[in-house]
């Protein structure tokens, strides 16, 4: 948990009949799946319906919590917002290590990218995407802008790699990421689970057309 949500941490309280579906053994681990299973909820509610027209007690029930512990997870809405933005960038930080398996920039590039992209097509990722950041509070929205730049500057340096060892072509790595990238954070706009392409295939093309553009 970052150290700008301002929950309170203590013995969870007594759940109602909660199906949690995880299966790890430690009280931390635990915790933390339970975590996880509230922001998925939370981002497919906000997606559904926009943040402004969800609210907590909404959350609760779709996963069939009491108040007191959903407060045990969150201090408040804007602090679930954080959460599910925050852990949107924990996934982009997973495709990040994901991508050093490659051997090349390019190859690492298109690694980190495919992984990215298939968690950013799921509806719970997806709407920390399209939200505004100032329904946060300004601290939470200066931890998300902190992590979202410490991430442009990461994919710079994919693009660096890939020019010094030969397999990216000589481009401008800062108008080259802002190029990937808006057409990235411009998927779940369109995406659609039910629609004729899975989040795989659409990494796949997109990623396709990356190497092509780049490539020597």
């Amino acid at each position: 948990m970052s150290a700008v949500s301002k929950t309170v941490r203590k013995s969870p309280p007594r759940t109602r009949g909660v199906r949690w579906n995880d299966a790890v053994q430690s009280r931390e681990e635990r915790n933390e799946a339970k975590r996880v299973a509230l922001i998925r909820a939370a981002g497919r509610a906000f997606k559904a319906k926009g943040f402004h027209n969800t609210s907590l007690d909404e959350v609760a029930a779709l996963l069939n919590l009491t108040k007191p512990t959903l407060y045990y997870y969150v201090s408040s809405k804007a602090d679930l917002l954080y959460q599910c933005h925050d852990y949107a960038l924990d996934l982009g930080e997973a495709a990040f290590q994901h991508g050093q398996e490659g051997r090349t920039g390019l190859d690492k590039l298109r690694r980190t990218l495919a992984k990215y992209m298939e968690s950013m097509t799921h509806d719970f990722a997806a709407y920390s995407v399209l939200s505004d950041l100032n329904d946060m509070t300004p601290a939470q929205k200066r931890a998300i802008q902190k992590r979202r730049r410490e991430f442009d500057t990461r994919f710079r340096a994919l693009v660096s790699e890939g020019m010094a060892d030969g397999s990216i072509r000589e481009v401008d790595p800062m108008l080259t990421v802002a190029w990937f990238m808006g057409a990235i954070n411009a998927i779940p706009r369109w995406f659609s689970e039910d629609g004729p392409l899975n989040g795989a295939q659409v990494a796949d093309a997109y990623t396709d057309l990356l190497t092509r553009g780049l490539r020597v």
